[in-house]
């Protein structure tokens, strides 16, 4: 009977989706609130094994930043040559499965790296020598980038479409291929038209001690801070970082990976924790100045909007444009997503006015 019951329930949110005028395939060209499935079938493109897939554009988002899902099986190839950006910055958050990220800049101090496991996150701001590879056999890494349109180089290189009717997350053909992260320097030069500058003479380090290069950093042992400013890479493991606990209609811990002081300005980024509304209630809209994304972590996210109220699961992401009134609460008894906003005046900026510093990863156990 219950699992009856939670096969008609999957319908039922299937069916909501599709008759939705806010579920769209692919990122809009144009700023429009929506909403897309995780591993939604248009605009997904192959680079080797991996497959990238685009939820928030430069266009969707007018500019502010793109959101990126790269899902991939494991490899023992770099995932991408060394590389930096003169202007964008990179942030790396693991969805699913691992991965390592090396970030490497001379001018302060930092050459490091990391595993990256679920809820696990790395910030390459520009100017930053990085690489990344693929660890497990099932993985899916969501990357944030500051200012949008970063997706273009992805059109550009891509071996392929792809396309899955049962929309798998990657081809399983492609276990143990080759990710291709050479290349001869006609093409690495061309590279640099997508603000891709190769540091082929970088060696990642391997001295890896429990997830972490060098053994001495702290990683899933203890607290994590964010950098003291915009310029300097650094990582964050999953619940270690700065907390905070927000109580409106329900709880939220709020935790900040990018505020206004790494971000320049320009992005936050971060995770809430959402309990379930007290008494069913649900929480007033909001308007925010900017614009805000949202990507299901964990549970399940509902949320009104442009007059419909919807249901997002893991990876399911929502783009809500500067000026639109918005509420989101947990479906169940808890849900966990990852936030991004546009400027300084941003979602978790709101919050945090309201919300005390918080020790723990869950809410209390009581109101």
């Amino acid at each position: 009977m219950q699992l009856l019951a939670s096969l008609a329930f999957a319908a039922i949110g299937f069916s909501s989706a599709a008759a939705s005028s806010l579920w769209v395939t692919e990122a809009p060209a144009y700023v429009r609130p929506y909403l897309i499935e995780r591993f939604a079938p248009a605009q997904a493109v192959a680079v080797g094994p991996q497959i990238y897939r685009f939820p928030v554009t430069g266009p969707s988002s007018g500019g502010a930043f793109s959101l990126i899902s790269t899902a991939a099986p494991s490899s023992g190839d770099l995932g991408v040559l060394p590389h930096l950006h003169q202007t964008h910055y990179e942030n790396f958050f693991c969805l699913k499965g691992g991965f390592q990220v090396w970030a490497d800049k001379d001018d302060v101090g930092v050459n490091e790296a990391r595993k990256l496991t679920v809820g696990d996150f790395g910030a390459v701001p520009s100017n930053t020598t990085h690489t990344f590879q693929l660890t497990e056999p099932n993985s899916e890494m969501t990357g944030v980038i500051q200012p949008g349109g970063f997706e273009d180089l992805f059109f550009a290189i891509a071996t392929s479409n792809y396309t899955a009717p049962t929309m798998s997350p990657f081809n399983y053909t492609a276990w143990n291929a080759s990710t291709g992260a050479g290349g001869d320097a006609s093409e690495i030069s061309a590279l640099e038209a997508f603000d891709v500058y190769a540091q082929l003479d970088f060696i990642p380090r391997r001295d890896f001690v429990n997830g972490t290069a060098p053994s001495t950093s702290v990683w899933h042992d203890g607290p994590n801070e964010l950098a003291n400013d915009s310029s300097t890479p650094y990582f964050v493991a999953a619940d270690y970082g700065p907390k905070y606990l927000y109580k409106g209609s329900a709880y939220e811990i709020v935790q900040p990976l990018i505020t206004p002081l790494q971000g320049n300005g320009s992005f936050t980024m971060g995770t809430l924790t959402l309990s379930r509304p007290l008494n069913g209630s649900i929480p007033a809209s909001i308007t925010l100045a900017n614009h805000t994304a949202f990507q299901v972590i964990e549970g399940g996210l509902t949320m009104e909007m442009s007059g419909e109220t919807n249901t997002l699961f893991t990876g399911d992401v929502a783009f809500i444009p500067g000026g639109t009134a918005f509420a989101y609460w947990s479906l169940g008894v808890f849900a966990k997503v990852l936030y991004i906003g546009a400027g300084s005046e941003t979602l978790d900026q709101l919050l945090l006015k309201n919300a005390t510093s918080w020790e723990f990863a869950v809410f209390p156990t009581n109101y």
